[in-house]
């Protein structure tokens, strides 16, 4: 009698002995998954911290609002054709904060940075940095065009 109630045990206690290792070999996955991102983790970190201390070094200073210059080197990183720059450096009729400008876009958006620089030495060239924008044969895109037709217009 003892024989036939453990025969349907049988299968379940074969099943375990199967299924347990196979199971333990996929939780392993999981500590490889975690140290991926920790690593990952740690790298952004890292980048993060560099981005802060080059700002502060150009600032001369740590208190700034960090999350506001991301934000905004974030919205820069569209820009991507040196004459999208060039329109926006020259309406902003200050080059003083490229520098700044330049680091957030090293740290969120590298392939923009050549883009931008090509921007800077056009106007810094320019005797009147709108005449880039203003000027007779200047031809603009549509959203560039908007924003300097009011600065143009009161030149």
């Amino acid at each position: 009698m003892r024989a036939l109630a453990l025969r349907p045990l049988a299968p379940a206690a074969l099943l375990a002995v199967l299924l347990v290792p196979a199971l333990a070999a996929c939780g392993g996955g999981a500590d490889a998954t975690t140290e991926a991102s920790e690593t990952a983790s740690r790298a952004e970190d890292e980048a993060l911290t560099d981005w802060q201390s080059a700002l502060e070094d150009e600032l001369g200073t740590g208190t700034f609002d960090f999350a506001a210059l991301r934000q905004t080197a974030a919205a820069d990183c569209v820009r991507t054709d040196a004459g999208d720059w060039t329109v926006e450096l020259a309406l902003s009729g200050d080059l003083s904060t490229s520098s700044l400008t330049r680091i957030g876009l090293e740290h969120a958006c590298a392939d923009v940075v050549p883009a931008f620089d090509e921007a800077v030495a056009t106007v810094e060239q320019a005797a009147d940095p709108l005449d880039l924008v203003c000027g007779p044969d200047v031809e603009l895109s549509a959203e560039a065009a908007l924003s300097a037709d009011l600065v143009c217009a009161n030149r």
